[in-house]
């Protein structure tokens, strides 16, 4: 597929898929890494029965940081995100056998960026429809971000399931999808197949997330790599940006507040007098 066809593919149905992206050495590689830095990694508020989450393992491991610097993941990801970029965050998902489904949703849902971003997806076991292989239903990245719902931790849209479609996959194999394309996995009901992918959401550097801490991580400039820890984000001090993000994060911030007044207010009706 040339660069035109996949960026024409992308935007037609938001995402591109390359089979055998990876080498199977190159997957032991990138296995190890990630096994590794997960040991530093917190637990996740999005983990349930039998799926767990483990981010920002970039921020653990040089190992890490240079795969995802490498030429090999920039040249692909410049063909859909144009040629600087950064990454906001990354993460591993497992699901074990008996592992709980993951509905329907857009990243923008969790996240609350009003930005479209990139969502770099690699499978690092093989993916189908036992054992929580990812769905997806093209061309929903049309619709712009849609309000989601809320089921505890977990946000979703069901949008239009009759447009669903199973991404089965094989280790090495990788795909770019937008943030704003609806997707989800179902339950792995297997009884010995666990499922593993890296998931890493890219960034064009003009555009930001205010709701993360530093420090960041440059991947691209100019189309080639150009890897540097940062303590600003490239486009954090754009008028555009900041009027942008005035509002959500005025409200994430009266939000958070709520919340710890309540939990100020919990303890102290609990404690005893």
């Amino acid at each position: 597929m040339t660069p035109e066809e996949r960026k024409r593919q992308f935007d037609e149905q938001g995402y591109t898929l390359q089979r055998g992206f990876l080498s199977p050495e190159e997957v032991a590689a990138l296995l190890a890494a990630l096994r590794e830095a997960q040991q530093a990694a917190a637990d996740s508020h999005l983990d349930r029965h039998g799926m767990t989450f483990k981010h920002n393992l970039w921020r653990f491991s040089p190992k890490l940081r240079d795969f995802l610097a490498s030429p090999k993941i920039v040249h692909f990801l410049r063909d859909v995100a144009g040629p600087d970029f950064w990454i906001r965050w990354d993460q591993t998902i497992e699901k074990k056998p008996g592992g709980a489904a993951f509905p329907w949703h857009q990243d923008n849902g969790y996240n609350g960026l009003l930005d479209m971003h990139y969502q770099f997806w690699i499978a690092l076991t093989p993916m189908d429809v036992d054992n929580g292989g990812l769905w997806l239903q093209p061309g929903s990245h049309k619709l712009g971000k849609i309000p989601h719902s809320y089921d505890g931790s977990h946000a979703f849209n069901n949008g239009d399931e009759t447009k669903a479609v199973l991404l089965p996959a094989q280790p090495g194999d990788a795909l770019v999808f937008s943030s704003l394309m609806l997707h989800k996995t179902n339950a792995n009901i297997t009884k010995d197949r666990s499922r593993l992918a890296y998931v890493i959401e890219f960034m064009r550097l003009g555009e930001v997330d205010p709701f993360i801490e530093p420090p960041f991580f440059v991947v691209a400039r100019g189309g080639e790599p150009a890897p540097a820890m940062v303590q600003r984000q490239p486009g954090s001090l754009s008028p555009r940006n900041q009027l942008k993000y005035f509002v959500p994060r005025l409200r994430r911030g009266v939000a958070n507040l709520r919340r710890r007044l309540a939990t100020m207010l919990g303890g102290k009706a609990g404690s005893p007098s």
